[in-house]
């Protein structure tokens, strides 16, 4: 509209000047007697004339600028159009690489216009590795042809937190054959019958993709294999004592014939299915326990029996930095770990600081309460903490309203680690829904290493991963977001929602102490695993020294010898909850100062989760924008 009308004034200012200048011309035939006057009107006729040109030029030049604007907005929105194309097959390629992350990621796939993957699972070969490195270097120039000028505010969001994430695993990706993937409790060869005995089984079509599953197995380990002895040609295998805790793993899963776990799961999961006959689901429990003893078990005696030929090739019992390049390996697994920019140095710095601070304010109480601390340390009956976890849930659901953004209403399972992998599994762990249907949530608890379900709930459940999780789904961000893994994002809030949940606990009597000495303890051991874990990894800490350290803190050798090996399996792990965790406070601590009069802990607590999983420096700006 605006073009057109600038076009037509322009032409009839055009028109006008030549009336004029015309009229002019034909005036001067007129006698004397009139020239005087002549003269002066066509002085006054040329200033009009002057003025109309200037006129038209200043037309000419704000239409040719409306031409140019109409231009760059055509081109912002082009460019807003290409960058969503772009994010969308991006989260297409990646989320239907093979079956199983299809499936865990989105229930309706064809509301994507996704094909069935020809893989069943991840790819482990050498040449999927080895192009790692050259596959992410092209998304990351593709993804630098766009503007963020030109894009919306969200798809900036976007734009920057997938950069950021691209820039991080290509990182990684310089050290192939690195990565630990295998362990006890970590290991592909645990996770895998966990993510099997939780894959979702809905209708026929599910079960008949499980058994596919079931049947692939074998090739999925085979890949496993060639890693490992790949990582033995480049000396980089797990040390002897790491292997022989998985094949104990492994030779454990093999002697469960009967009492089997992906049995047991099957059974309880398909009576929940509708539209299937008690006949039909009978025959399909059969043949479920015929593929794991024809297919699954003979898979792990296979995976068995090849990995204990590699025994004695794990030539460094040690951590990262006895490995080439070992501790620079560390520093951007430590970077992707965490999200969190600052140095090693700086993360040793902080570790030092808060196990000293945790022990004065402990020392303190103790001298002061020394009657409470007891009785905090054997759970006796002064401090009254509700064991059953629906009501814990429940308990923390209403309690946290006054601090957290309102979340949608979603239901949520609580089941229990199968007996047979009690030993092998975290004290409990979160299972993220789909991105499609994220109402139906589930809970794992180990029994047998879960002392205490209020911290434990309130981590995994509300305020913690739970809510996290279904507070951001419900966002309905772009989903190539739902992809983007940050574990020092995800883990450190859980961490601090954690610590900040024991100011809601009901200890009758004792709340304040209660709460004081559960965040000092909680902080102090994760500050101190986590100061080992640097240790350890960036600075050549033997068994030997890991043991000397902690005896100062009253730790006993075995104590050391198992928090050692830990963290040999699992390299900065603990950074992911310790750093994220003090990373977020102290984005509180500044976001106070910042916000000043306007300060409110519900709005910081909406900033962080509306932000969705990121780094810690997209999170401070986002944060400071905002204000």
């Amino acid at each position: 509209m605006i073009l057109r009308f600038s076009v037509s004034i322009l032409i009839i200012i055009v028109h006008l000047v030549r009336i004029v200048y015309f009229f002019s011309l034909k005036n001067k035939i007129l006698t004397s007697v009139y020239l005087e006057v002549e003269m002066e009107f066509a002085g006054r006729l040329k200033k009009i004339r002057i003025k109309l040109i200037m006129i038209g030029i200043c037309l000419i030049f704000l239409g040719g600028y409306s031409l140019i604007q109409e231009w760059k907005d055509q081109k912002k929105n082009t460019t807003k159009k290409v960058f969503d194309q772009y994010t969308d097959a991006f989260f297409k390629e990646n989320i239907s690489t093979n079956e199983i992350t299809m499936h865990f990621f989105l229930e309706n796939p064809e509301k994507y216009r996704l094909e069935q993957p020809k893989n069943l699972y991840p790819s482990m070969n050498q040449g999927s590795i080895l192009n790692e490195k050259i596959k992410i270097s092209k998304e990351i120039e593709k993804l630098k042809k766009f503007k963020q000028k030109e894009l919306t505010k969200k798809q900036q969001n976007t734009y920057m937190v997938l950069m950021d994430y691209l820039r991080r695993q290509k990182n990684l990706s310089m050290y192939p054959y690195y990565e630990r993937i295998l362990g006890k409790t970590s290991g592909q060869q645990a996770q895998i019958l966990l993510t099997l005995s939780e894959y979702r089984l809905k209708n026929e079509k599910d079960i008949k993709s499980y058994f596919q599953l079931l049947k692939g197995l074998d090739g999925y380990f085979d890949s496993l294999i060639e890693y490992s002895k790949e990582q033995v040609k480049r000396n980089l295998f797990l040390s002897d004592q790491s292997l022989k805790e998985v094949l104990q793993q492994i030779q454990n899963v093999i002697k469960q014939k009967e009492n089997n776990m992906l049995v047991a799961t099957f059974n309880l999961r398909i009576a929940d299915i509708k539209g299937i006959n008690a006949a039909q689901k009978k025959k399909y429990c059969r043949e479920n326990k015929k593929l794991i003893g024809t297919k699954v078990l003979p898979a792990y005696e296979k995976l068995y029996s090849h990995l204990q030929a590699l025994n004695g090739n794990g030539k460094n019992e040690n951590g990262l930095y006895y490995y080439k390049n070992g501790k620079e390996y560390y520093k951007v697994l430590v970077a992707q770990k965490t999200g969190s920019d600052k140095t090693i140095e700086e993360m040793i710095e902080i570790s030092d600081r808060s196990i000293e601070k945790c022990l004065r304010k402990l020392i303190k109480l103790q001298k002061k309460y020394p009657n409470i601390i007891n009785e905090y340390r054997n759970h006796k009956k002064n401090i009254k903490i509700v064991q059953n976890p629906q009501n814990i849930l429940n308990k923390l659901r209403q309690k946290m309203v006054k601090y957290y953004p309102k979340a949608p209403k979603v239901s949520c399972k609580i089941k229990y680690v199968h007996k047979t992998m009690e030993e092998y599994t975290s004290p409990a762990f979160y299972m993220v829904p789909e991105i499609d249907s994220y109402k139906e949530n589930v809970i794992y608890i180990n029994k047998a290493q879960t002392a205490e379900l209020y911290p434990t709930l309130a981590h995994e459940g509300y305020p913690g991963h739970l809510y996290q999780n279904v507070y951001y789904a419900a966002r309905n961000d772009d989903p190539v977001r739902y992809l983007l893994d940050y574990p020092g994002y995800s883990e450190g809030y859980a961490t601090y929602v954690e610590v900040f949940s024991y100011s809601m606990m009901d200890a009758e009597g004792y709340g304040d102490i209660y709460q004081q000495m559960n965040m000092e303890m909680y902080e102090y051991n994760l500050a101190l695993c986590s100061r080992v874990d640097l240790g350890v990894h960036y600075e050549g800490w033997k068994k030997k020294d890991v043991r000397a350290y902690l005896r100062s803190f009253g730790m006993d050798d075995s104590q050391a010898d198992e928090l050692f090996q830990m963290i040999i399996e699992n390299p900065a792990n603990y950074l992911s909850y310790y750093i994220g965790y003090q990373e977020f406070h102290e984005l509180l601590t500044d976001y106070k100062k910042m916000a000043g009069n306007k300060y409110s802990l519900k709005a910081y607590h909406t900033e962080i989760l509306d932000a969705g999983p990121c780094s810690f420096d997209i999170l401070r700006r986002r944060i400071e924008s905002n204000l």
